[in-house]
């Protein structure tokens, strides 16, 4: 097997309330949640070690009610070390660049992504963290 462009880092769900979303996957998963960020909009379950930093195995993303999933309101996140050569390549073995590189948060950032497309026209995301 060769080197990939990016090494998975985990799976993304999108919920409209953290805590019930929480609640199920965990009944569902077995896993423990594990982290809740500072801005409410996201919660992990489980942990693995993705080059040798801690990671969510599930990571639910807040969406706002009545808003929909996007796609099958389920996505992949996968770790690069750049983000713009990590877009260059996947655009270049056949996908698309939905949201161009950027930082988040907007005020005090601490990781680098871009939503990227495969040819099918399912979402993930590349990530480059920390900063």
């Amino acid at each position: 097997m060769s080197d990939g462009i990016a090494r998975l880092l985990k799976s993304v769900v999108n919920v409209s309330d953290l805590d019930e979303g929480l609640r199920f996957w965990s009944a569902v998963s077995g896993l423990e949640p594990n982290y809740v960020d500072p801005t409410g909009r996201f919660a992990g379950l489980g942990q693995h070690l993705v080059d040798g930093e801690p990671s969510s195995l599930i990571l639910l993303q807040l969406v706002p009610e009545g808003q929909g999933a996007t796609g099958s309101g389920t996505h992949l996140d996968f770790s690069v070390d750049d983000v713009e050569l990590a877009v260059e390549q996947i655009v270049a073995v056949g996908g698309s660049c939905q949201r161009p590189p950027g930082l988040y948060p907007d005020g005090d950032p601490f990781l680098e992504w871009a939503v990227m497309c495969d040819p099918f026209g399912n979402e993930f995301c590349i990530i480059r963290s920390p900063l």
